[in-house]
């Protein structure tokens, strides 16, 4: 795991406040504070405050609608991974070649992680 983030480049892992689990599949609004621009797909989101919230689909992908406080709003994909319990709710973002992505989200007290798949 540890050659792997090497590759990707730098990783920045960061707390974030989130209500928890509304029900099973989904999770309720996760609110994030960006230091870095982040990069998904042709959007780019400037630092700041940003709301996650899951969409509901019935096609066994997770999808998340990212709300900034300036009207900023993109769409991410991404799959669940069954892993061990989360004591925090985290984001982790990865640096490819100059640009951060978002890489993964946990939430406290959930075994699940859910991997976003990102169009570069």
């Amino acid at each position: 795991m540890k050659n792997a983030f090497l590759r990707l480049g730098y990783t920045c892992v960061f707390t974030m406040v989130a209500t928890g689990l509304a029900f099973a599949g989904s999770v309720n609004p996760v609110t994030v504070t960006l230091p870095h621009a982040v990069t998904i797909g042709s959007t780019v989101l400037p630092e700041g405050t940003y709301v996650l919230e899951s969409i509901d689909m019935t096609s066994g992908m997770e999808y998340f609608v990212v709300r900034g406080e300036h009207g900023a709003v993109a769409t991410l994909q991404a799959v669940k991974r069954d892993t061990e319990t989360s004591a925090k709710t985290e984001i982790t973002l990865d640096n490819d070649g100059g640009r951060w992505h978002f890489d993964k989200l946990q939430i406290s007290g959930d075994s699940t992680t859910y991997v976003f798949q990102n169009v570069k």
